[in-house]
């Protein structure tokens, strides 16, 4: 029999992230030649992997010391994201990588706003919970909330130039615990957490998937975005809501750049192609916000720090 305070959820694609550095030392020391066709290589196995029978999958150029190279695979079944790994372990390329990070989760799409609506309606056709006829009612329903949603449970990696992507949980401690919430108190805190992700619609798109079971943590964001400052607006506004001040817990960040295939061997060939931007640089990047000179600022100062005699 099911209850009013588990949420339903609909599950789409399962997502792989995989995180690896690159031995540097290693894949200098190989000639150049061999370098080479290593490089057009992994271009390939890159373009097969882009535009499978279903799903797709995208690599990242990783800032900072995490890790040199993030690959992203949606991929229909367990098997087909195994796939995916064996076959890249099996290339040539593959001796000059070291995995350090790895992800598993499905996209997922919680039911907070849909499951009430749809237990009112069976009660108020007479149904029963338990019984055989409310069971199979309640799957219907599901199920065309299922192909209402098929976008987004089956999206294609969107093609913005960057990524963002971080774990998290909900803390289920003494004093705040998100399980323990009811079932209104969840779906109004939802409800709020969500107003402040539309408010950056069409700037950044935000896949959610669900690692319960399947990983350390519960949940898998991945934000992207053409101007990668949205991601600092975004996760920083939430952070007041309270969804995140009161349940929240991160996991560690990852941001990337994406690399096609061209530029995935240019950038182990050490020719990384030129940065490109979909977005206008905006006005204030273009000045800086601050022109003082080092002169105008030190008289600026000097009445708080006067010149000793």
């Amino acid at each position: 029999m099911r209850t009013s305070e588990v949420p339903e959820t609909l599950e789409g694609w399962y997502v792989q992230h995989d995180l690896y550095t690159v031995d540097w030392a290693r894949w200098q020391a190989v000639p150049a030649a061999e370098r080479q066709a290593l490089a057009a290589e992994a271009s390939a196995w890159l373009r097969t992997q882009e535009a499978p029978e279903a799903g797709s999958s995208a690599c990242y150029s990783v800032l900072g010391q995490k890790g040199d190279l993030l690959f992203v695979h949606f991929r229909p079944s367990l098997e087909a994201l195994q796939a995916v790994k064996l076959s890249l372990c099996h290339s040539g390329f593959y001796r000059f990588l070291q995995p350090t990070y790895g992800y598993l989760s499905v996209i997922e799409l919680a039911l907070y706003e849909v499951t009430g609506p749809i237990q009112r309606k069976l009660a108020a056709a007479g149904l029963q919970p338990g019984t055989a006829e409310y069971e199979s009612a309640y799957q219907q329903e599901l199920e065309y909330q299922k192909e209402a949603m098929q976008a987004r449970l089956y999206p294609l990696i969107p093609p913005s130039r960057y990524i963002c992507f971080y774990p998290m949980s909900k803390k289920r401690g003494e004093t705040r615990n998100w399980y323990a919430l009811s079932m209104e108190e969840r779906r109004e805190l939802m409800r709020s957490h969500g107003m402040i992700g539309r408010k950056y619609a069409g700037k950044v798109t935000q896949i959610i998937s669900g690692s319960t079971g399947l990983d350390d943590w519960e949940w898998g964001v991945s934000l992207f975005a053409d101007d990668p400052l949205v991601f600092k607006k975004l996760v920083y506004e939430m952070r007041f809501d309270e969804a995140s001040a009161y349940y929240a817990l991160f996991g560690a960040f990852y941001v990337g750049i994406r690399c096609q295939p061209e530029a995935l061997a240019a950038l182990l060939t050490g020719q990384p192609a030129a940065p490109e931007r979909s977005l206008k640089t905006p006005a204030s990047a273009e000045k800086p916000a601050c022109s003082l000179t080092r002169g105008m600022l030190w008289r600026r100062l000097s009445p708080v720090f006067p010149a000793k005699n």
